[in-house]
């Protein structure tokens, strides 16, 4: 039996994924075909909203890890054009300074080759001090979000990902504007089957 993938997302208050303002309910609608659904699993997973010209969204989904997931944005042809990115974090390393030390450090003197003096007991010869800096260097961690799609670029209409780890993604749906406002149902798809991956590809 295949097993069905779990899923958490989190919506910005702006837009919920629900029932449209209108009444109708989305997800009784079919929006995409099953060639682009494919294999994947979408039962419990998917999310339908009644959007309107001009309107965008951003949802952050967590995929869970050893699964294949299979993203993508579908919507009513009377919207137009409904774009949509996928954005996954990467923890970037940062080299910074840490702190800057001063120290006095003996200088000796040299011949005019640039070889150091020495005295009769073979000892370089002492020509005073000089004060100079230790940088202690530390490692800093931040979190950016690498674009790995856009549907404005995609000839395959769908994001195809084996997390390795369970991590969040964010998702950035937009409705072009249009002269006269429209609504419709869209529908952000997310499909999964098991996989024995160990890592994340994209």
């Amino acid at each position: 039996m295949r097993t069905i993938c779990k899923l958490m997302v989190l919506i910005v208050p702006m837009l919920a994924f629900s029932v449209g303002v209108s009444g109708q309910n989305c997800s009784k609608k079919k929006l995409a075909s099953n060639e682009l659904k494919g294999k994947y699993d979408y039962r419990g997973q998917s999310m339908f909203k009644q959007m309107a010209s001009g309107d965008s969204a951003t949802l952050n989904v967590v995929l869970y890890s050893k699964q294949n997931y299979r993203l993508f944005v579908a919507s009513e042809q009377k919207l137009g054009n409904v774009n949509y990115q996928i954005y996954v974090p990467r923890k970037k390393f940062t080299r910074v300074v840490k702190d800057v030390k001063q120290r006095k450090v003996p200088v000796y003197k040299k011949d005019p080759m640039g070889f150091y003096l020495y005295d009769s007991n073979g000892e370089k010869i002492p020509d005073g001090e000089e004060v100079i800096q230790d940088t202690i260097w530390t490692r800093e961690t931040s979190s950016i979000n690498d674009l790995v799609f856009d549907s404005r670029n995609s000839d395959i209409g769908y994001w195809e990902a084996t997390s390795g780890k369970t991590q969040n993604i964010t998702i950035k749906v937009q409705v072009e504007k249009a002269a006269k406002k429209v609504d419709g149902c869209i529908g952000v798809y997310v499909g999964c089957e098991f996989s024995n991956a160990s890592q994340f590809i994209r």
